[in-house]
Formats: structure tokens, sequence, C-alpha cells
């Protein structure tokens, strides 16, 4: 196996291990309506929050990744966010407190995406980048939809506690992996910033790229944030005791994301093929299309709900690692990093306010209003990279 593939495979399982952490709240939503007296809307702020953190640390890491190694802000961020996930069961006991180590969470998750992105993006050429990249996005995918499965299967047993601790543990596992392995350092020039190095990172496919990832970011985080205990709603309608309808949801839900870690696989090696803004459009208008009827179709026998759900999860995430791989390639070599991080930022900025909008449209509307409105609101992505498909093979000015 070649150094950078043995390389791509420990960053992408450490970072499975560290994403345990992303929806580990999502999937006791459920239980702490009840115990916490928690409404939508508050849950819909813890979870914004969570990626509030995660956007002013993307700043930060952004900068730091031309002057370090990427290897040692991984491990921190591994550390920050194990170490705060362990203590939610311990110290959380209401809205507030939860706001609080969900926000110093997402801080930490910060530290492993970019820099790992920035790496793999340098150790593959373009013609296996796509493919690459879909790895790496699907590990994120695989990871953030398996602290799910691990609630459905064990909550019930060791209680909403036990699974925040359980999945905050892998998060230092983690860190102890890539402390453990030998990264070299890629030769990188310390950014000076300067109107120049701005213009160099927004230039007109930068912008398309990223107005894309952005709205592409608000859709997928409110429906991923959200499945868990829409399907929940869902087997209570179907007559399913509580109990086990918070079970049968986070299962379902579980499953419908992990989904995405083949769905990126496929997406970045389409796109190799047929071009980023062609795949990457013909998966957005899929998806949208799903969000706007999933909402209102509480009423549709199971076996019929789980297909649907299973083009919605494969469409929904099978273009995010087309933008990566696009950004990279219409970026200079020595911006990439900065790149990312913009991208990440405007794209993970869209992720704050979109669950909190889901929450709200929820709590006075319905589940069907709050698809829908999330789905409508998403129709720039395809717009933005339609126009980046008239202009993708063009030379760069």
């Amino acid at each position: 196996m070649k150094q950078s593939t043995k390389l791509l495979w420990t960053l992408s399982i450490a970072q499975f291990l560290i994403m345990q952490v992303w929806f580990n709240f999502s999937s006791i939503i459920p239980v702490l309506e009840s115990e916490w007296m928690l409404t939508a809307t508050q849950a819909g702020i813890i979870i914004a929050f969570f990626h509030i953190g995660y956007v002013l640390a993307i700043i930060i890491y952004s900068f730091f990744l031309s002057a370090y190694n990427p290897k040692y802000i991984i491990v921190i961020g591994a550390l920050i966010a194990g170490v705060s996930g362990v203590l939610f069961p311990l110290l959380a006991n209401g809205f507030w407190t939860a706001v609080i180590l969900r926000t110093v969470t997402g801080i930490g998750v910060a530290g492993i995406y970019v820099p790992g992105m920035k790496l793999v993006s340098q150790l593959f050429p373009p013609s296996t980048l796509g493919k690459a990249m879909g790895i790496y996005v699907g590990s994120l995918v695989i990871g953030s939809g398996f602290s799910l499965l691990i609630s459905g299967f064990l909550i019930s047993s060791i209680g909403w506690k036990g699974v925040i601790l359980l999945t905050s543990v892998f998060s230092l596992i983690a860190g102890f992996v890539v402390f453990m392995t030998k990264i070299p350092q890629i030769p990188s020039t310390p950014l000076v910033i300067s109107k120049q190095l701005i213009q160099r990172v927004f230039r007109k496919r930068n912008v398309l790229i990223n107005g894309g990832y952005a709205a592409h970011c608000w859709e997928l985080y409110a429906m991923w944030s959200w499945i868990g205990p829409f399907l929940v709603y869902y087997f209570t309608v179907h007559g399913v005791q509580t109990t086990n309808a918070i079970n049968y949801g986070n299962i379902l839900a579980s499953f419908i994301i992990m989904l995405g870690g083949f769905a990126s696989y496929i997406g970045g090696k389409i796109s190799d093929r047929f071009g980023r803004g062609t795949t990457s459009t013909w998966f957005l208008v899929t998806s949208i299309s799903y969000s706007i009827i999933i909402g209102w179709l509480t009423s549709l026998p199971i076996a019929f709900m789980v297909i649907l759900l299973i083009v919605y999860g494969f469409s929904i995430i099978a273009d995010s690692p087309i933008y990566n791989t696009a950004i990279t390639e219409v970026t200079d070599l020595e911006l990439t990093g900065l790149a990312l991080g913009i991208q990440s930022i405007l794209g993970f900025s869209a992720t704050v306010f979109a669950p909190l909008f889901f929450g709200i449209v929820l709590d006075y509307y319905s589940w069907g209003a709050a698809f829908t409105t999330i789905g409508l609101l998403s129709l720039i992505a395809p717009v933005c990279m339609t126009a980046f498909k008239r202009i993708e093979k063009t030379p760069v000015t």
C-alpha cells in the first residue's frame, strides 16, 4: 500500500472516531425534551452553538495550517472534543450547560476536517483526488451517523449519559492514533494577508463553488440534525411505543446518514468522470426534491418511507466531496489551506442557522413545513453549480 493511501485511511479512521460526537446530542434529543423540558427551538440553539464553536475554530485553524504540521492541530482538536464530551454527562443538567459544553466540543471537532482535507488534497493527483476526497468525507459521514446507531441500540440500557460518554471516548482514542502516526510536514510559507491574496481566493469560480457548498450544508445539516427526532415522531405516529420509537428512529436515522459514506465515495468518483459542476447539480436537484416532500409523508407505510429515505440520504451527501475537490482545483497550491478554511467557514456558518431555523418552524408549524422551507432555501446551490459548470473548463484568469 502506498504511503499516501495508508495515510488517507489513517486520517479517515481518526475522523470516523472523532465524528461520533457530532450527532450524539441529536440522538438523545427526544429523551432530553422530556427530562429537561427542552423545546425544539432550544434543542436547535444547542445544535447551533456547536456549529458556532466549529466555525470560530476553523478561522483560527486555517491560518495555523500554513505554519504548523496539521498532525498537531488534529491531535489538539480530538482532545478538546473528547474531554468536553466526557464532561457533558457529568456536568450538563439543562439548557445553558449544554450550550457551553457543546460549543467547546464544536471547537475541538473543527481540528480534524480542514487539516485532513488539506493533507489529502496534496497527497493525490487530480485524476484520483475526487475518489480520495470521497473516502475522507465518507468517514465523516459514517462517523456522524454511527453515534445514532449506538444510541438506538444502547440508550435503553446505558441511558443518554452512557451514550454521550462512550461516543466521546472514541475522540480521545482518535487523538492517540494520530499522535502515533508519522505525518510529514508539507512545506508551506506563512500567509501574509493582502488585497491580492484575498482576490486570489475569491475568484468567480471560488465564489460559485462556495455558494453551492453553503447552500448544500444548509440542507444537509438541517436534515442530519433532525432526521433522528423526525423518525422517532414517525414511528410514534404509526403506533410504536415511545421507548421503542426512540430506538427504531435512531437506528434507521443512523443507517440513512451512514449510507452517505458510500454515497460520498460514489459521488466523488462520478465527478472525476463527468465533472464537478454537472455531478453536483444532479444530486442537488434530487435531494432538494425530497426535502420539500418528506416531512408531509408521515402517514406513508414504513416500507415506502424507508425507500424514500435511502434515496434522500444518498443524494443529500453524494455531492459533498465535490465542493472540497473543486476548490482545491481552482485555487493556487500555496493557498489551499486558506481556501478550504474559507469554504468551511461559509458552509458551516449556514449550519449554525439551519438546525435552529428548522426547530423554530417545527415549534410553530409542522415537520412538513420545516423540511419544505429548508429545501426551498437550498435552491441557491444548483443555481451556483450550474453557473460553475459553464466556466469549469475555461482557463483561469
